[in-house]
Order: structure tokens, then sequence, then C-alpha cells
């Protein structure tokens, strides 16, 4: 029965040891971006097909993998070709040291008046991202951070994009951490401390997705003088950060209910008020019910949102002609339907794994994988060749689900896909 069992196992999910030669490009995969920025089969046009290999499931996990690899040096390219520059971090790396990298504008750290800073959530994902998943099934506008790059740039902000899950490498066969990016919000931590402190923009905006949030607290806790200077909005888009679970302060308490607004997924209209019961972030509606959807959706909302808050920070009037409306959200707008993203062969295995209730489960798991790799790092010999790596860090989901009446919940919410 066991051998029936180990057969059937195998033919569903592939052999665990079998290593499999996939193309280096998008082309020889069979796809491209087409006008539209959707992924398309070159030779039929149709969109992104998850199952390549009927009785293969692993075959096909890792052929999506291989093509978000590809996916992820292609945002890359398309930030460069935006006007940002790739900065090595950290600054001082020795020669043989690991290293990371972040984006930033030409501008960042010269702009006296502006700087956004834009935080992507856990996963899989890199700089440049908020969702692979729409990416690959949907289009480039809705999975990247590519629409708000280019609203910043036209406002007259210097851009920062933090990269925030790059934090290991491998040396030979050992994985070594990345001094300053040894987690995401160390990567934040040190970005803030290398670059942002020394930038002369007087003022700043953030905008967080998912597990970012934890990132933006964290960052407020250790500099919450600075933040009261200078930062003028924090948008969050279904942030997972707590105030219950993560040290903090009445001031710093008082600072998220004065100058942020969290953007979260449910099923009332763009910009409803919603009830929390733990967080005291003023929370409004993403205009969806999909997790990785709230920074598309509400992306509008947010505009605004910082061209008001900079307006009253600074004491400068609205632009002429600015419309204070609520937005509609731009769910049923996308460049093609939403049907793949619930498809669940067509989803990141870490990215897709269920998320934790609260931050410290999260918390535990980062603490168990350092003193994991710590262990290793102890026990096996170093090499030469350094390549980055990333180590999969699960989503968590916070346990007080939104709606406007406060009854709703929803469980089993995905990351960024």
């Amino acid at each position: 029965m066991g051998n029936i069992y180990s057969v059937i196992v195998k033919k569903m999910f592939g052999d665990e040891d079998e290593d499999y030669d996939f193309p280096k490009t998008l082309e020889e995969f069979g796809y491209h971006f087409n006008e539209d920025e959707q992924l398309r089969n070159i030779e039929t046009g149709n969109g992104f097909n998850f199952v390549e290999k009927e009785d293969n499931h692993r075959y096909n996990q890792k052929r999506y993998e291989a093509i978000g690899d590809i996916i992820t040096d292609y945002i890359y390219e398309l930030l460069e070709k935006e006007g940002l520059k790739r900065i090595t971090i950290p600054v001082d790396a020795q020669e043989d040291e690991p290293t990371s990298f972040f984006f930033q504008t030409k501008d960042a750290q010269s702009n006296t008046d502006k700087l956004l800073i834009l935080i992507h959530g856990s996963g899989p994902v890199k700089a440049g991202q908020w969702a692979r998943s729409l990416i690959m099934n949907d289009c480039l506008d809705s999975g990247t951070q590519l629409p708000y790059i280019r609203w910043a740039m036209s406002n007259g902000y210097g851009v920062i994009v933090a990269n925030t899950n790059i934090n290991t490498a491998t040396v030979g066969k050992a994985k070594k951490k990345i001094r300053g990016s040894e987690s995401p919000e160390k990567h934040t931590t040190y970005l803030w401390e290398t670059f942002v402190q020394p930038a002369q923009a007087k003022n700043i905006a953030i905008v967080a997705h998912s597990y970012g949030g934890v990132c933006v607290l964290n960052l407020v806790n250790t500099f919450l003088k600075e933040f009261k200077e200078r930062v003028f909005a924090m948008a969050f888009t279904d942030s997972v950060h707590s105030f219950q679970h993560q040290e903090t302060t009445e001031e710093t308490i008082s600072f998220f209910v004065e100058r942020g607004v969290n953007w979260a997924s449910s099923y009332d209209k763009l910009d409803t008020k919603l009830k929390m019961h733990i967080d005291y972030t003023p929370t409004l509606s993403a205009g969806t019910d999909k997790h990785a959807l709230t920074s598309y959706t509400s992306m509008k909302s947010i505009f605004k949102f910082i061209t008001k808050k900079y307006c009253e920070h600074t004491g400068t009037p609205l632009p002429e002609g600015f419309d204070d409306t609520p937005e509609e959200a731009d769910e049923n707008n996308s460049s093609k339907g939403m049907e793949n993203l619930e498809t669940p062969m067509s989803q990141d295995v870490t990215e897709d794994s269920q998320m934790s209730q609260d931050v410290t489960e999260e918390s535990q798991m980062s603490q168990n994988t350092e003193n994991q790799e710590t262990s290793e790092l102890k026990d096996t010999n170093k090499e030469e060749t350094v390549s980055q790596e990333t180590v999969p860090s699960e989503e968590m989901k916070q346990n007080s689900q939104m709606s406007q009446d406060g009854n709703e919940t929803k469980d089993n919410v995905k990351s960024e896909l």
C-alpha cells in the first residue's frame, strides 16, 4: 500500500530529487509583455497558464517560480528605465561580503522638498513589486509600484524603493546574513539611517503594503522625533502592523492616528470608513476583498491623501482643480479579469501559505529562522563564491478583519502572490 501511495505522489508532484533545466528568458518560455503590459503567450495571445504538465505539480510550480525570477529581473530593468539607480548595500561592503540593493531616483538625496518611500510586503516580491500574481495574471500596472513611482516623479518627489526580502546570500553551501538587511525591519532601518536621514527632503511620505506596515511601525518607534518633523503622510494597504504585539507607545499611536490611513481589503465601497477593534489607525476600504489588489485599487485615493497631507504639513494651498470626491475602485477595470487569481495552482508556495493571525507568530518564525541560520553558519565551512538568495517569509494577517459594521471577517487571506 505504501509503495502505491509513493507512486501516486511522485506522479502528481514529481520526483523531489529531479532538477529542471528551464529557459532563461520569457521569450524562451513562450511569453512576453504586450502593449497593454500584460503577460501573454507569444503564439496564441492567451494569458499565463500555470499547468504545463497536468500530472506534475512540482514541475509546474518550479516553472512558475523560474518565470517569476525572470520577471523580477525584468521589473528591475523597468525601474532603471524610469531613471532609478540600483544602490548596493551595505555601502561599505568588503570585497567578499554578500550584498543586497535597493533603488532610488537620482534626486532622492538632493531633492530639498519631497521624498516618497515605497515598501512592499513579504514573500517572493522584490523591489518594484506589490504582487507577483498580479504581474503574471493581470498586468504590470496592478502588480508593480511603477504607477506610484511615475506619479511621484511627475509631482516633484524623489523616490526610494525598498527591497526588504533579500536577507541572506549563499556562501558555498552555507547561508550568510547580509549586514544591514538581516530582516525586513533591519533593511528599512538601514535605509533610514544611511539614506533617508542625510537626504535633504523636508517632507517625506511613505506607502507600505502588508508586512511593510510592520517595518514602518518599527521605524516610527525608533525614530519618532524625526518622523514628527519630516514624515507628513503614511499610506498603508492591508497593513499587518500591530500596536498590540509590537512594542509601542501612546505617542506612536497618536502619530499613526494623525498621519496614517490604512486601506484594508473589504467588500465595502472604496474609501468607506471601517471600524477597528484593535488598531487605532484610521482605516478605509480598499474597494476589494483581495489582499494582493489593495495597493492598486486604492492608488488614486492614496495620491489624494498624500497631496492633502503635504499641503496641510507645509501650509500650502491645494493644487488648482484638486478633486476631493471619493474614487471608484479599479478592480473591475483592470486589463484582465481576476479569475486566474482564484486558481489554486497559480500561486507562489511561500506567498500562498496561510498567514498567521498576529505579529507574534511572524516574529517567532523569524527568530527560529535566525537561530537555524546562525547554527548553519557555525557548522559549515565558508566558500568564496557569493550569490544572492531570498529567505522566504510568511505573511501574517490581522485577526480583526474589517467591515463597515465591524462584524465581517475574512479568513485565509492570500499574501503577495
